[in-house]
């Protein structure tokens, strides 16, 4: 008979368990800080090692199965041991437009290994991301969440000669150069020329919380009513006013609870980047946005929720964060949360679930966050530029902001613009402007060729054919009298020598990568559609494949808890119906 040894107890080094008790005092409840525990444990380790779940179950108090449920479900946490280094290459629409493709092989060759396994000396391992925020550099790379910008083969190789050296490349957030003008109606882009816009002394120069001290002096239902007369409406994607939405947030009389505000920071759907844009270059203004909102719903906490992968962007609003308080700016502390690189956090009641350490499972309403968000809180979730603009509100005056835009949308708003365009970039105009003006300011398509299809507010919108963009006004509205959505304003823009099978499959992809997996019909519907669109690209699809696309939207569409699902419907059912004989020309013999 023989007797094996046990191994010894997994245990973190005194300094890390100190870096760990932090993440667990730092928000009013512990389970509140585990993911970003359990990323600074795959920063330490490669990965969360199996052996840690006990000690990190005890320090949160919850299970060693929620632990392994959490690690297992995002994506920042590696299946396998990962390198020192992760190297990450956009592989979405707007990179693979650019030749994301090409960087991949190259570098996927000059490494050695397959995607998320490391190199032989630990150093690197890399993979083929769905999305960076960063469509203005296609293809964009990064490496530890640090965006270097676009993958050239000298960048990437310098990238790689730095992390050899001990010296790994940090993003250098774009401060420094202004972007295009585009009118005299621009109200958060006025200052960009200002290569330090994002300090606290210049951003006072323009008026920088003129507006929170205006409203420090106003009742809070007076706040409220100021922003509903305005027609500023939620600039993330639903385009719910955003007044009508603060009012619904129980009063404390009611609901004797903490509030929250929550600012929705997880940008990450591709064709999308303008928040990436404004929050590095204009955090102040976020900030100021932040104090005004909290005061109109009795706010007693206040976050912004980052996405994983803008590392820079996160340093750039803590520092300003820091400056506000140290000048007596804030009535509220303003704390700057992160996730672990999950597109579904961006889903308001997803995130929520992100941030009480749980996976990013939308709920079902009701109830409405308003009323139970997080910690069963009533909490309003905000966007970024959402935020940004009710400063300008109180900047301005509601009659004024409502009159740079339209009837039920008022003031301005920043697009994203990138795929076949001259200069992709973001630009500010008023709501309603017309697409040719938006196309005009972006240098028009590149190459001068010709437009074959739009994509008017990222890829989760359906398409838009050239006929349907001519004329289109840039508003909530007119893009539903179209049939699409204007969404968080991402527009790609498609010349006529791209094959829409091809872009269906991109976007179907990114769906069935990204799909959460709580509903049915998402979760296996978006895995049909891409394996039948990759049989396609190949020229072996079935005469019935195109209808069958159109039958799996059809059964997904309306069956499911969260928009991720209705897209996988929308958008192929756009796409086939506009696009037919490009997919009939896919068809091959079986």
């Amino acid at each position: 008979m023989s007797t094996k040894t046990s191994a010894a107890p997994f245990s973190f080094t005194a300094e890390q368990r100190g870096a760990l008790d932090g993440w667990a005092k730092r928000y009013p409840t512990k389970v509140m800080g585990l993911i970003e525990a359990l990323r600074q444990v795959q920063d330490w380790y490669g990965e969360v090692p199996l052996a840690a779940d006990g000690p990190l179950a005890e320090l949160f108090g919850v299970t060693r199965h929620h632990i392994r449920e959490v690690v297992t479900f995002y994506p920042y946490f590696s299946h396998e041991k990962a390198g020192k280094y992760r190297v990450a290459v956009c592989r979405n629409l707007s990179c693979h437009l650019a030749g994301a493709g090409g960087v991949i092989e190259r570098l996927e060759k000059a490494l050695g290994v397959p995607e998320g396994r490391a190199t032989s000396d630990g150093l690197f391992s890399w993979e083929a991301a769905e999305c960076l925020g960063a469509c203005d550099h296609a293809p964009a790379f990064a490496v530890n969440d640090e965006l270097l910008g676009t993958a050239t083969p000298a960048a990437v190789d310098a990238a790689l000669s730095g992390c050899r050296s001990g010296k790994p490349p940090k993003a250098a957030p774009s401060i420094a150069p202004a972007a295009p003008k585009c009118g005299d109606k621009a109200l958060l882009t006025r200052g960009f020329a200002e290569p330090k816009l994002h300090t606290l002394e210049v951003y006072r120069k323009f008026g920088g919380y003129n507006a929170w001290e205006k409203a420090r002096k106003m009742a809070p239902a007076d706040i409220t009513a100021e922003v509903k007369k305005s027609n500023v409406r939620g600039l993330g994607g639903a385009g719910f006013p955003v007044g009508m939405k603060w009012e619904t947030v129980p009063p404390k009389s009611v609901r004797n609870v903490p509030h929250a505000l929550v600012v929705n920071a997880d940008e990450s759907e591709p064709g999308c980047f303008k928040d990436r844009v404004i929050l590095e270059r204009n955090p102040h203004a976020l900030i100021e946005g932040v104090q005004i909102a909290a005061r109109a719903v009795d706010a007693d906490h206040c976050y912004v929720f980052m996405r994983g992968e803008y590392a820079a962007q996160k340093r750039v609003v803590e520092a300003a964060v820091a400056e506000a308080k140290a000048a007596g700016l804030l009535d509220r502390d303003v704390l700057v949360m992160q996730g672990a690189n999950a597109y579904i956090s961006g889903c308001d009641t997803a995130l929520l679930e992100t941030m009480e350490g749980k996976k990013a499972w939308p709920r079902q309403p009701p109830p409405f966050p308003t009323v139970v968000g997080l910690n069963g809180w009533p909490t309003v979730v905000n966007n970024v530029e959402t935020l940004m603009m009710v400063a300008q509100v109180l900047a301005v005056g509601g009659d004024a902001f409502a009159a740079a835009g339209v009837p039920k949308s008022g003031g301005t708003r920043c697009f994203s613009i990138s795929g076949h365009v001259e200069r992709p970039g973001v630009y500010e105009f008023p709501l309603g402007t017309p697409f040719e003006d938006l196309l005009a300011a972006a240098g028009g398509v590149k190459g001068g060729r010709k437009i074959k299809a739009v994509i008017p507010g990222g890829t989760s919108t359906p398409v838009l054919t050239p006929e349907e963009a001519a004329g289109l006004k840039l508003d909530f509205d007119s893009l539903r009298g179209k049939g699409s959505f204007l969404g968080a304003g991402g527009v790609i823009v498609l010349d006529d020598t791209v094959d829409m099978v091809d872009v269906l499959f991109i976007i179907e992809r990114f769906l069935w990568v990204e799909s959460c997996g709580q509903c049915t019909p998402c979760r296996e519907g978006s895995g049909w559609a891409t394996r039948i669109l990759d049989r396609m690209r190949k020229g072996l699809g079935a005469a019935e494949d195109p209808d069958n696309l159109v039958r799996i939207g059809e059964n997904v569409t309306g069956k499911v808890i969260c928009a991720l699902g209705d897209t996988v419907g929308m958008v192929a059912m756009a796409m086939i119906k506009k696009y037919r004989a490009d997919f009939e020309k896919r068809l091959g013999k079986r």
